[in-house]
């Protein structure tokens, strides 16, 4: 596929990822696999100077407060009284206190705890629905505490399920509405945001970084234990230290359930107290996760979409899996890296998903192309070959490229004798049809015997053995064709449905250069080189010693001497200097006193005896009739050698110079 492509379905996948990653899935899956990774890392040390008072079980129980009761205001003020002693920073409750209580004198000594301490209390941003003609208009209202109470007080927001996802906490909490802009957010407050000057604030996009699972968070203390003694060094760590109280109960039924929240360490139900306290720690000690902007995140996720889909166009499915895999395992140590230095790395749904699902679609295109490719061989090759061989083709699309191999193959040609003068008197469409049936018997024999029918070529056809399929016998398997092919061409003249036909056939071994020839917008499969040559002229030489059958010695070597093969003359043709020696296979075999006499003409003619060689020559074509032609032959060429002797070092080869 070239580069320009290959860049542009590249360019639409990263958009297609971009798009993808846009989709609310890809980021739920993003930060989950971000929370197992968290998890790999393991906890982390919470903010010395962030305490959590808990209104646990034991602190109802200790304290005997009953369960179905508002907790002790009373209570509270001598909370604050303590840790006033203990030096405490500030003090934020995650508790609403509206509306006055029922002892006006407990609330008097509550206002003078909270007027003796740098106290937050709770405020909460409630959602109503308020019905109107044609349907109902949501509006929202502050639940503020006690007038009073707000007097001495810091008033804070205690809302933490406006930037709930899945249960889970995540994000920062950010004002959304003009009411809750008014008041800042209780973990803030606590903490000295904005009034502590230098200290900078997570962007909406950051994450929480808790410390560890439920209650890991931020040192707890039970309610009950603050009224008892505390030692030295629990005493100590209050010192300037940021306080929450508020629920923290191990059964997260009934109200208290609506102030629980999943935690990113699993476990345990985090309670909104703890994650105040996670807020204000991350705060204090500047320890959120960071997060990149939006825009950076998708250009991200795009380009690892575009880079593996061009690695995908440009190399193989499973370098592209490999890819994808180190893309993975780098990203997984990016992350866990990134996550202890409090950074946030996207890309999970990406590597882990998408990136994946690219890799199978990068698969399958493969597959498909493979399956085209081979479809495109198996119908070339069909063409040459019988369908049973083309799946034992090797070599893929390369055998469908531009060029060829030298390769050792044997070649087979085959030509009807007296063609023209057969069709002369033939209608044209008459002689189509005949040629279309001969042809199809004779493909039909080289097909079954494993060759290659590379062209016909007006009445004749050129076939090989050896390419595409490499076949160790197929000098052998060409001699069986050629007689195969006599039995075909028996078969179809007993139709007697044409003018009988005699085929004529030669059989030569060698070097030939074998492949697709042509240019680059047609080729051939095609074999070329002398071997190719010397096949079709053996094939011509039929003719003159009346054969239907001629291979070459090479051929002959090749086929292991091919038994029942008979040496009918040496011959030199033209262009060619080496003299080939040429044999023929008859069925039935020859008599073997003919056989014998045939051989010792031979001999004689070779050693120029042209008198001895003549009369048994004469003898040999009254015996046997599929010689007749051959020993004409050999008896004219004996009588030239009766008035001029061939040169000294003359073998009894024939010279031939017509093609």
């Amino acid at each position: 596929m070239r580069f320009l492509v290959r860049l542009g379905v590249a360019i639409v996948a990263a958009l297609v990822t971009i798009g993808i990653n846009t989709m609310p899935p890809p980021e739920r899956i993003d930060l989950n696999v971000t929370d197992h990774i968290r998890r790999l890392v393991g906890r982390s040390t919470p903010s010395k100077n962030v305490v959590v008072i808990a209104i646990d079980e034991a602190s109802y129980t200790e304290l005997g407060v009953g369960f179905d009761k508002p907790w002790p205001r009373a209570l509270h003020a001598k909370l604050l009284r303590r840790l006033k002693e203990l030096g405490a920073r500030s003090v934020a409750f995650d508790i609403l206190f509206t509306g006055p209580g029922a002892d006006p004198a407990v609330d008097q000594e509550l206002i003078e705890a909270f007027r003796g301490t740098n106290s937050i209390i709770g405020v909460e941003a409630i959602k109503k629905t308020v019905a109107k003609q044609g349907g109902g208009i949501v509006v929202e209202e502050i639940d503020q505490p006690y007038d009073e109470f707000r007097k001495v007080t810091t008033q804070a927001l205690v809302n933490l399920d406006m930037n709930t996802k899945d249960g889970f906490i995540r994000t920062f909490p950010f004002p959304t509405s003009d009411q809750t802009k008014r008041f800042p957010f209780l973990a803030y407050a606590a903490a000295g945001v904005p009034s502590t000057p230098g200290m900078r604030t997570p962007a909406r996009r950051d994450l929480i970084n808790y410390y560890g699972s439920a209650r890991e968070n931020a040192r707890i203390v039970s309610y009950w234990e603050m009224f008892e003694k505390l030692a030295p060094a629990e005493e100590a760590s209050f010192k300037d230290a940021v306080v929450f109280v508020g629920l923290l109960l191990r059964a997260d039924t009934g109200v208290a359930q609506k102030d629980s929240y999943l935690s990113p360490f699993g476990g345990e139900m985090v309670f909104g107290v703890e994650v105040h306290a996670t807020i204000a720690g991350n705060l204090l000690e500047q320890s959120w996760i960071h997060r990149p902007s939006r825009s950076l995140e998708l250009v991200t996720v795009g380009l690892l979409g575009g880079v593996a889909t061009f690695i995908g166009l440009s190399f193989s499915p499973i370098i592209l899996a490999s890819v994808v895999g180190a893309l993975a395992i780098a990203w997984l140590v990016l992350s866990i890296v990134s996550i202890s230095g409090n950074f946030f790395v996207v890309g999970a749904s990406t590597v882990l998903i998408v990136l994946p699902l690219g890799v199978l679609v990068s698969a399958m295109v493969s597959y498909v192309g493979a399956r085209r490719s081979e479809e495109a061989l198996r119908s070339a090759f069909s063409l040459y070959v019988s369908p049973d061989m083309v799946p034992k083709l090797e070599g893929g699309e390369s055998a469908l490229k531009l060029g060829g191999e030298k390769l050792w193959l044997t070649a087979v040609f085959t030509d009807i004798a007296d063609f023209t003068t057969i069709t002369e008197e033939m209608p044209a469409e008459k002689t189509s049809e005949m040629l279309n049936d001969y042809f199809t018997e004779v493909m039909d024999v080289v097909f079954a015997n494993q060759g290659t029918l590379l062209k016909f070529i007006g009445d004749a056809i050129f076939a090989i053995w050896g390419a595409p399929v490499k076949i160790a016998n197929h000098a052998e398997m060409g001699i069986k064709t050629a007689m195969a092919i006599q039995k075909g061409v028996e078969k179809f003249n007993s139709s007697q449905r044409y003018p009988p036909l005699i085929t004529r056939v030669g059989v030569h071994t060698g070097p030939m250069l074998v492949g697709n020839l042509g240019s680059k917008k047609r080729f051939d499969y095609t074999a070329i080189g002398d071997a190719v040559n010397l096949a079709s002229r053996i094939e011509g030489l039929n003719k003159y010693f009346g054969t239907t059958i001629l291979i070459s010695e090479a051929t002959r070597k090749d086929a292991g001497g091919f038994a029942g093969s008979v040496l009918v003359g040496t011959v030199r043709v033209k262009g060619r200097r080496e003299p080939v020696s040429l044999y023929s296979v008859f069925d039935p075999p020859l008599a073997s006193q003919v056989l014998l006499d045939w051989r010792n003409a031979l001999d004689l003619f070779a050693k120029v005896k042209p008198d001895q060689a003549i009369a048994l020559f004469e003898r040999v074509s009254e015996q046997e009739p599929r010689l007749k032609v051959a020993c004409s032959l050999y008896i004219d060429k004996s009588c030239t050698h009766g008035q001029a002797p061939p040169p000294q070092g003359w073998a009894g080869e024939l010279d031939f110079d017509v093609k």
